[in-house]
């Protein structure tokens, strides 16, 4: 398809313009006219059923519709006269020529500015021609340019750039002439994509400043063809758009190994932490398996548990790091999982072995080749054994040279490592949020409520399978009667339905019905028997074109095995996910925040490529109502401080804390607090509302949270209901966690300086204090020794003196002793969590 363009005549004293394939241009120009003078411009353009519009626009002025100027009458436009003739088509070259004479009828005027915009509903050539050279043509603009590069074939969750041609246009077929002049802002190019398939991807229907739009593709249940087009727009009114040709995106299916990473050091055996691990181990297990049935026969399964008998060492992995599930094949792996012993919580927690096995378990399983991988790595609490450990810093405790960095491998497991997608699942108030928060930028949640775990666990299925889970109720909808004991669900437009109900099969046997419209029936396609654990029992109904269209109401039922009559069974037990056609997705602006920051929420919804609009969606938020820092520091500065050494956290020397974890631990145990205080808070937002605006009609939800206060653990939880494009009914449970540090500010962190009298070196001798705290006075608290830098000016530190470590405080203060000579002027420079102090003078 033709492209627009302009050219200009390379004629000698020829001053004319040529638009080609564009629905509209605009042309700005200024021009000398003389008392009494005609300077004249024509338009040719090609015949077509329905006349274009041709505006010429005296700056200041209302524009003149030229074609509507009467013939042989003239309109006045400020100081100047307008006449049109409209030439009669020419039938040998099939167009029709305007001829405007734009004369000055009173005192002349130089450089009067003048804009001419044509358009018309379809491509057309424009040819624009100045009677002499005295016409100054500042710019020249048409419709962009609009052409997707082709994306070709790619696999799911792949990450993605789609790109196309500048706006602009490409050598020898500009858009813009003279883009030097262009008014600033007017013509800003944007670029809008979207797709026509049977499923969402995400972000799309986005627009973007340049020719490129970076995407994740969703995971698919078979191959499938997503036509891309693209719409080109100049500035914001519509004036001059394009839409380019569909070019094909091809997404395929791959062989997927997941491997579930699990905690099983001994704080996991408090709080029925590692009963509801293996319960949702197991459904989750099931779940995958049936969703991922018949869509790829080398799709496979592990598990690992990770524990450590003894502290930080050097190689090898201990063997408490124990393999499990081996990959397995989903068919068997849905059956194995039913009897495999996972073990018994052990001893310390060594999260980066766990890991590294994993990593291990898949690089010896074979070619990487095309496969997917996904990690979902579950723990309770901070790093304290093992020989790999998490994050950019030497755990304090670990043995010089003994241990490496979990990112220090090489070779496939570093490949996997940078290609896996990594779900992460905190377990408690005494996890290091934030070191777990910087395992993945793709899936973080922080569960207090151990009993919750099976619902957040199996929410992991949404993250590497693409599909969502509607809201189970114990209320069927209207007009519907509600039985007591059966739980209801909603899908839509759902080609298979997977199912795992939390309940033993000494209980009862489930059941799964739909509603026909009067009665509730079997569905239409056979049930295969359950899959039955000891703690669970899941099954999944349905193939691509077996369901179904539109709403459907399932009734899932615990049924006596002897009566047949329904047993109790609340919705909390009901895990039940549909394959994706109707998507939503919950995303923040930042993957952490600091406190004082505005916290931007935004779900978008789509109905495979369209937008759904109308939806109703409500956020509900769990957060910290006291700062991990500020306690910490408080708690130190108490006159009845909590007791520095308490019982470890688990008899026998199981599992013993970290320093840091031991002090949460013990302020806790002081406090009476069995968790973290939460703050559940009406009018989340910024509006004073709980809800989530789709403003510009767009399908994306948003609004902002400006109460980030306190550091510590923020977990959202939204729930979107309404209609579809088609009409359908839906709901959906969405979740995500992320953590909030102190924002140190210069102003109010305090700093005081105090003289040493006497010091053992002879040298003069100053100690100064500083108490990092942000603008509400919020302490960044202790444990921070990394992140608050001290840097010297002329003088010496104590501990360099002295060959020691910096000293290390657990009431939120960090100090340093300066020593200098009396001919010495010592300035320090502090950078505390990323802020920069005002310069201290050690001689005050």
């Amino acid at each position: 398809m033709p492209q627009p363009h302009i050219t200009r005549s390379t004629v000698p004293a020829t001053n004319s313009y040529t638009v080609g394939a564009a629905k509209a241009f605009v042309l700005h120009f200024h021009q000398d006219i003389g008392a009494g003078v005609t300077k004249a411009v024509n338009i040719t353009y090609g015949v077509a059923a329905a006349d274009p519009i041709l505006e010429l626009t005296l700056t200041g002025n209302a524009p003149v519709n030229l074609l509507t100027v009467p013939p042989g009458q003239e309109v006045t436009v400020g100081d100047f006269a307008l006449g049109v003739t409209v030439s009669p088509p020419d039938t040998d070259t099939d167009t029709v020529l305007v001829n405007c004479r734009i004369t000055n009828q009173t005192l002349g005027s130089l450089g009067s500015p003048w804009t001419l915009r044509g358009s018309r509903t379809a491509p057309n050539q424009w040819d624009i021609r100045f009677s002499d050279t005295s016409a100054l043509v500042d710019y020249v603009i048409c419709d962009p340019r609009a052409v997707v590069q082709d994306p070709g074939t790619a696999l799911e969750q792949d990450h993605i750039t789609l790109m196309a041609d500048d706006a602009t246009g490409v050598a020898g077929e500009p858009t813009v002439l003279g883009a030097d002049n262009l008014p600033p802002g007017a013509f800003t190019p944007s670029y809008f994509w979207h797709h026509d398939a049977e499923f969402a991807i995400l972000p799309m229907d986005e627009t973007t400043p340049t020719p490129t739009l970076d995407v994740t593709l969703p995971g698919v249940y078979r191959t499938i063809a997503a036509p891309l087009t693209l719409t080109t727009s100049y500035g914001t009114d519509g004036f001059l758009t394009n839409v380019s040709e569909p070019r094909q995106l091809t997404i395929s299916h791959r062989p997927q190994d997941i491997v579930l990473v699990l905690d099983r050091s001994g704080s996991m055996g408090n709080e029925e932490k590692w009963t509801n691990a293996v319960i949702a181990t197991r459904a989750l297990v099931h779940l995958i398996a049936d969703a991922r049935a018949g869509v790829n026969d080398q799709d496979r399964i592990g598990i690992v548990t990770f524990t450590d008998p003894g502290g930080w060492h050097g190689l090898p992995v201990s063997d408490e790091v124990g393999i499990a599930m081996p990959l397995t094949a989903l068919t068997d792996a849905r059956k194995d999982i039913n009897t495999l012993d996972l073990g018994q919580p052990a001893d310390n927690t060594n999260i980066g072995d766990g890991l590294f096995t994993a990593l291990d378990l898949l690089d010896r399983a074979g070619p990487i080749g095309d496969r997917r991988f996904t990690l979902v790595c579950m723990t309770d609490g901070l790093q304290n054994a093992g020989h790999y450990y998490i994050g950019d810093k030497v755990p304090d405790d670990a043995p010089p040279g003994t241990v490496e960095a979990l990112t220090s491998v090489i070779g496939a497991k570093k490949t996997i490592l940078a290609a896996a997608r990594m779900y992460v699942i905190g377990l408690g108030s005494t996890i290091d949020a934030d070191l777990l928060r910087k395992l993945t930028d793709t899936g973080f949640t922080n569960v207090l409520d151990p009993a919750g775990l099976p619902g957040v666990f199996t929410d992991m299925l949404h993250f590497s399978q693409e599909v969502n889970r509607p809201v189970p109720s114990d209320k069927a909808p209207d007009p519907i009667l509600s039985e007591t004991g059966r739980v209801y669900v909603r899908t839509t437009d759902a080609d298979r339905v997977v199912l795992s109900v939390i309940v033993p099969p000494t209980e009862g046997t489930i059941a799964l019905d739909l509603w026909n419209g009067s009665a509730f029936v079997p569905p239409p396609v056979t049930v295969p028997e359950a899959n039955v654990s000891p703690t669970d029992q899941a099954l999944s109904v349905g193939a691509p074109d077996k369901l179904p269209e539109g709403e459907v109401i399932w009734r899932v039922s615990l049924l006596d095995d002897t009566t047949k009559a329904p047993r109790a069974l609340t919705p909390d037990q009901v895990l039940l996910y549909e394959d994706l056609h109707l998507k939503a997705e919950l995303t923040l602006d930042q993957q952490a925040y600091l406190t004082g920051d505005d916290m931007v929420l935004t779900v978008r919804i789509r109905r495979d490529a369209a937008p759904v609009l109308g939806a109703v969606v409500r956020a509900e938020l769990d957060a910290p109502a006291v700062g991990m820092g500020e306690a910490l520091s408080a708690a130190a500065l108490s006159a009845t401080p909590p007791p520095a050494a308490t019982a470890p956290a688990n008899p026998g020397g199981r599992d013993v804390p970290p320093p840091a974890e031991q002090r949460l631990i013990d302020l806790m145990r002081h406090n009476g607090w069995s968790r973290w205080p939460r703050h559940q808070a009406p009018g989340l937002f910024a509006d004073g509302t709980d809800l989530l605006h789709d403003k510009d009609g767009t399908g994306d939800y948003t609004n902002t949270f400006s109460r980030v206060f306190k550091a510590g653990t923020y977990g959202w939880k939204v729930f979107a209901d309404g209609q579809d494009p088609e009409g359908n009914g839906f709901d959906r449970q969405l979740t995500v966690s992320t953590v909030a540090g102190v924002k140190v500010d210069a102003r109010t962190t305090r700093v005081r300086t105090e003289r040493v009298l006497h010091h053992p070196s002879g040298l003069r001798a100053t100690r100064i204090t500083i108490t990092p705290q942000d603008v509400r006075h919020e302490r960044l608290g202790p444990g921070h020794d990394d992140e608050v830098v001290f840097a010297l000016k002329d003088g010496m530190f104590e501990q360099i003196l002295n060959h020691q470590p910096a000293p290390v405080f657990t009431d939120g203060t960090y100090q340093r002793v300066i020593l200098f000579k009396a001919n010495q002027h010592p300035v320090v420079s502090v950078r505390a969590a990323g802020t920069l102090l005002k310069p201290i003078d050690a001689t005050d």
